[in-house]
């Protein structure tokens, strides 16, 4: 209910903004097909058990992003636009007493999102535009993988995290566009559950950099 409530605040907000020039502007509906490169910096990971209680720092590598967007354009300049991402990135040997010496693994994720953009132009080109937005994000499922001795250990949850994203729109034809961009998630204290055991939990940030492109439509 309480990421419903999100939501349902962000799109009214967007549209007491927009109501002014609805009539009067292109409006329409899109959809866009990304793929892109997802960074994630080291994060401080804290599993306990009741028993153990220890810290260990994680490296990851820059690794694959893809998903699609939807979206409606309300006037000129304002846009609401939900997505699907799935997001992962492969863990270096981290040892974290409590899970083991883990030789591998990642951080993944898969993410429904709801922003609120606002479009611009930044030179005299009516086929280019800029756009910032800003909006929540449910992640409906973040898991950290272990591979420990050969096995895969994993811990899992899902939470409510905020996210920004700036890029650029250029219209190849009446229909079709290319886009370009750069989201970042901040997600705080993720506490993610060994499933056959949920007093195991391992805590950790998670704040992905995603650079994508990709292709729309308009319908």
């Amino acid at each position: 209910m309480e990421h419903f409530r999100y939501s349902s605040l962000l799109f009214s907000t967007v549209l007491l903004l927009s109501t002014p020039a609805f009539a009067e502007a292109d409006n329409g509906f899109y959809a866009t097909g990304v793929v892109g490169v997802g960074f994630l910096g080291s994060e401080d990971l804290n599993y306990r058990d009741g028993i153990v209680d220890s810290t260990a720092k994680a490296d990851f590598d820059a690794s694959f992003t893809g998903g699609a967007t939807a979206g409606y354009r309300l006037n000129e300049s304002w846009r609401v636009e939900g997505e699907a991402l799935y997001r992962r990135n492969d863990l270096k040997d981290v040892t974290l007493e409590g899970v083991g010496v883990s030789t591998g693994g990642d951080f993944a994720s898969l993410s429904l999102g709801l922003s609120a953009l606002y479009d611009f132009r930044p030179f005299d080109n009516e086929r280019l535009r800029g756009y910032v937005g800003a909006g929540v994000v449910f992640v409906q499922e973040i898991d950290i993988d272990f591979e420990v001795s050969g096995a895969e250990t994993s811990f899992e949850t899902d939470d409510v995290g905020f996210q920004v994203q700036f890029g650029g729109r250029y219209d190849l034809k009446d229909n079709m566009f290319l886009d370009v961009g750069v989201r970042y998630l901040t997600l705080s204290g993720a506490k993610l559950e060994f499933p056959a055991d949920t007093n195991r939990i391992v805590e950790a940030d998670y704040s992905p950099i995603t650079v994508s492109a990709g292709i729309g439509w308009r319908f």
